[in-house]
């Protein structure tokens, strides 16, 4: 029980870190809303914004959604779970 609630809050903590990468890389007015939902061993991050910011988070030939992927995935596989973040259009 104790490992759940460690896992959740440091999901959560991921969430609100990638909310406010997201939202320093495109625009506070943006709309930026992260959700996740748990798997077994993979943790799955939604994001949604607004269409006209969609290509700043991208980045040119995928780079930047590259590197925040990167990122996030190492600060799950440091708590020992995977992490995908999906762009949802």
């Amino acid at each position: 029980m104790v490992v759940d609630t460690i896992s959740n809050e440091v999901r959560q903590r991921i969430a609100e870190v990638l909310t406010t990468v997201v939202t320093e890389m495109t625009s506070p007015t943006a709309g930026v809303e992260v959700t996740y939902a748990n798997g077994d061993k993979t943790t799955t991050y939604k994001v949604v914004l607004a269409q006209e910011y969609r290509g700043k988070l991208i980045g040119s030939q995928g780079k930047n959604i590259t590197s925040l992927r990167n990122i996030v995935g190492a600060m799950a596989g440091n708590n020992g779970f995977r992490a995908i973040i999906e762009l949802v259009i």
